[in-house]
């Protein structure tokens, strides 16, 4: 029992902290920089975190530093990108595509690439998320053909759809590292393998941050400042608290609970919770199409645990 509430938890965590991610870029001009500074402060209070929950013990090899150098290589892109889908659209379908290709890649990895057996609930499952998507794209589509009045968070359907598919992949690819890292015969644990990739993050995205900044000082010396602000700075440590306390919670309940039973709860109870809070919170509004896409995306979830 205790092993499903962590799990809840986790879930909470996770929907806090894309809640986070949309005020904070409500908060400050949406920029590279301000996108580099955020990832920077979260991979290193990552870091600093797993540190701490290891006693400051971090296993290396060459196969894990070179996993966690690609994860974190895969990370600038995907916090980018989000930044700018949650200006653009609702955070409710913005969470669906990013829950669902953390899960649905790394089972297609793994079904390809690992000779994994797959289920009639995973073959059914993997159609029916096909058919969501292809409603999202039909409802984005018909939003653009009919040049409805739209707030700006929604004024550009199609961006939005294509930036949502960019997340659908990068996420999912962040899976697939992850997966293809614990089979590799040298793969430490998982706590150092997030405190390697972690600070790999923080490195990447602080050398990005000094390249950028240098092409306009004045400009990239201002904006860091804005993120440096109170507010902001707050919402950043919310967001990787969120974040990183969702991920180790996730590690305490992999030793109990089956990964077939654990990844279908905590993606559709994420897409739930982040429907809540894009209508209850966030005050945004879904067309029907786009509610049953979310609605249908948290249901299938659980087939995969068949």
């Amino acid at each position: 029992m205790w092993d499903y509430i962590v799990i809840i938890l986790a879930v909470v965590c996770f929907a806090a902290q894309f809640a986070f991610t949309k005020v904070y870029e409500e908060s400050v001009e949406q920029t590279a920089v301000t996108s580099l500074v955020m990832l920077f402060l979260t991979g290193a209070l990552g870091a600093l975190l797993y540190l701490i929950i290891g006693n400051f013990r971090v296993d290396v090899s060459l196969p894990s530093v070179l996993f966690a150098l690609a994860f974190a290589a895969v990370m600038l892109p995907y916090y980018m990108i989000s930044i700018k889908v949650l200006s653009l659209g609702s955070l409710a379908v913005y969470s669906m595509f990013m829950m669902l290709g953390g899960m649905l890649l790394p089972f297609l990895y793994g079904l390809v690439f690992l000779n994994e057996e797959a289920s009639w609930g995973k073959l059914v499952g993997c159609g029916l998320l096909a058919g969501f998507i292809i409603m999202q794209a039909l409802s984005q589509k018909n939003n653009e053909q009919q040049g409805e009045e739209k707030t700006q968070a929604q004024g550009k359907p199609s961006l939005f759809f294509l930036l949502c598919i960019c997340i659908f992949i990068i996420n999912g690819l962040t899976g697939v590292i992850a997966k293809a890292h614990q089979i590799q015969p040298q793969a430490v644990d998982e706590v150092s393998f997030t405190v390697l990739s972690c600070t790999f993050t923080a490195l990447l995205s602080g050398i990005a941050l000094l390249i950028v900044s240098l092409r306009k000082k004045e400009r990239s010396l201002a904006e860091i400042k804005t993120v440096l602000q109170w507010k902001p700075l707050a919402f950043v440590g919310l967001l990787g608290a969120a974040m990183h306390t969702g991920n180790f919670l996730i590690l305490k309940a992999a030793a109990n609970v089956p990964a077939s039973v654990q990844f279908p709860l905590i993606s559709g109870g994420v897409i739930v919770l982040s429907a809540l809070a894009s209508a209850l919170i966030f005050k945004e509004k879904l067309s029907w199409k786009e509610w049953v896409s979310v609605g249908g995306a948290f249901a299938t979830t659980f087939l995969f645990a068949f």
